[in-house]
């Protein structure tokens, strides 16, 4: 794997020659050893591989907590333990910030527990993992003054982005693991690097926490690279 990926660019912060192996895209890490064959994989400095692996540690932490694909359960009772051992921290802001609420789903409402989540580190790794994908589905490298987002949309993010995925271009559809990770993703035709991404991750991980709209949740995560950032098309966003 190192050989074939060394001294390209970067596809994460475009330094030429830089690379030193292949990164995977969506960390090995979040699939079960048996799926973990010919998943995405770009060239990547090493300094961008270890900022990416951080954040992606903390993903695979909180993930499985919230994950309705039946895999999500191994990896709760399998991994998430050790992780926690090992950042003590987390252990006690996850353990401080716990709650329990009502959600409605299929028409009922139930009681459910709710942990803290770090929209930011959430929304960073995604930043990364656009780059990527566009890279391993195109083999079109952003340019390093583009705009990369990712996150929760909006309400009228929504009404912005998810015409993008109906409409032509070049599409990028895909489900890993059994459905650990579902993608999809659409090229503009006139713009190789105008790109919009939906992801959703472990069957459907709940996220919330907007202020402006307080209970709602999303199990849809998405990305756009575009010349220019779009305003209020992420929760948080101004």
């Amino acid at each position: 794997m190192g050989k074939s990926y060394k001294g390209k660019t970067c596809v994460y912060c475009g330094a030429e020659g830089a690379s030193q192996t292949g990164d995977h895209v969506f960390a090995r890490k979040l699939f079960p050893v048996e799926q973990r064959a010919n998943l995405p994989q770009v060239p990547a400095c090493p300094a961008c591989n270890q900022a990416k692996s951080e954040l992606e540690h903390y993903l695979l932490t909180l993930l499985p907590f919230g994950g309705r694909q039946p895999d999500s359960s191994k990896f709760l009772t399998a991994t998430v333990p050790r992780r926690l051992a090992k950042n003590l921290r987390l252990h006690r802001e996850l353990a401080e910030g716990r709650e329990r609420t009502w959600v409605k789903g299929n028409g009922v409402i139930r009681s459910s527990l709710t942990l803290p989540f770090d929209g930011e580190k959430l929304a960073a790794l995604f930043t990364f993992v656009t780059r990527g994908m566009v890279a391993h589905a195109w083999q079109a490298q952003i340019p390093q003054d583009y705009y990369v987002g990712a996150g929760l949309l909006t309400r009228v993010g929504a009404s912005f982005l998810e015409p993008f995925l109906r409409g032509g271009g070049q599409h990028a559809v895909d489900s890993l693991g059994g459905g650990l990770i579902d993608y999809h993703g659409v090229q503009a035709s006139a713009n190789p690097f105008l790109t919009v991404w939906r992801f959703r991750l472990y069957g459907g991980v709940a996220f919330g926490g907007d202020p402006q709209a307080p209970g709602h949740t999303s199990s849809d995560l998405w990305a756009i690279s575009a010349r220019q950032p779009p305003q209020g098309l992420f929760d948080g966003s101004s």
